[in-house]
């Protein structure tokens, strides 16, 4: 499998540490897990970090977990404190402060379903979140605005190339130089349109990503949300996210329930899950052709095969 993570050696990582700590590093080690950043744990005086290297065409995403920081957390939303931000040579690098608790993704099922409720309970928190100071929908930029005039133009954007420098650029090459295939993208892209009709033009916080190891939690309640893509849209999308990769849990239902018990807005929910979950697989086909990942691509096109239409 091509790797997209960028590799530091030790030498250059300490030489970063020295000129923002004065205090000495101690016991860094490399962490297990994600999907494009590198990442290492340490310890300086009494505290603990944790220090993420990510590749300049995702610069954004640093950015963006400062902003998150400073404006949305609080107890309720547990985020951790970001030290420092900045660019080590081609990269971009941010460090943050290391959160109690273990990843959803390790937990046992009886583990799971020990933290169910403050899962809902933390998400709804997120949701209702106050974003009036800012406009816009889908990913959210440097300066705190949506990248998109609307959130039906963000989904319907699903099949369009980016800029060249972004994550996955001029992908369409990917049609011709991997595994991607056209003819099932543009099956899988065309249920998801019609489906589009039933989303509303809500604005919420998302953190776009909620669930499996971007979540910690210990004794029952999540001590940590993590890796925020961050986006501005409809609440749904956040559920259909946590529950497309299958777990044994009905996600769905179960949010459905709590959510309606909170008063959210739930007008073609079903329908609103359902294109949501097409425009998560569609980008996961896209990260894995782009990442040589045969197995996993052909498991995200099952998964999409077996939703309704």
């Amino acid at each position: 499998m091509e790797s997209v993570k960028p590799q530091v050696t030790q030498e250059k990582i300490s030489a970063l540490l020295k000129e923002t700590f004065d205090r000495p590093i101690i016991d860094p080690a490399p962490l297990q897990g994600g999907l494009v950043a590198q990442t290492l744990s340490f310890k300086a005086g009494d505290g603990e970090y944790i220090l993420r290297f990510m590749s300049g065409s995702m610069e954004a995403s640093y950015q963006k977990e400062a902003f998150i920081y400073q404006n949305f957390a609080s107890p309720e939303i547990p985020i951790p404190p970001v030290i420092k931000t900045g660019k080590f040579e081609d990269l971009f690098y941010c460090i943050s402060g290391k959160m109690p608790g273990r990843g959803l993704k390790s937990m046992t099922d009886a583990e799971y379903q020990q933290i169910l409720p403050g899962l809902a309970q933390t998400l709804h928190a997120i949701h209702r979140s106050d974003v009036g100071r800012w406009t816009g929908y889908g990913w959210i930029g440097d300066d705190g605005a949506g990248l998109f005039p609307s959130w039906k133009r963000f989904i319907a954007h699903a099949n369009e190339e980016e800029r060249p420098d972004g994550f996955f650029g001029k992908w369409h090459v990917l049609f011709q130089t991997s595994f991607l295939e056209r003819t099932r993208f543009d099956e899988y892209y065309g249920r998801m349109m019609p489906l589009l009709e039933a989303c509303p033009e809500d604005r919420y916080l998302l953190h776009g990503g909620y669930g499996y190891d971007n979540v910690l939690a210990q004794d029952g309640r999540v001590t940590a949300v993590l890796d925020w893509e961050a986006m501005y849209g409809d609440f749904a999308y956040d559920i259909a996210g946590i529950d497309f990769w299958p777990r044994g849990v009905d996600h769905v239902e179960l949010f459905r329930r709590y959510y309606a018990e909170k008063g959210m807005p739930l007008e073609n929910y079903r329908e609103r899950i359902a294109c949501y979950k097409h425009y998560l697989g569609l980008d996961a086909m896209k990260f894995f052709a782009k990442t040589s990942n045969r197995q996993a691509y052909d498991y995200v096109c099952q998964i999409l095969q077996k939703l309704k239409p």
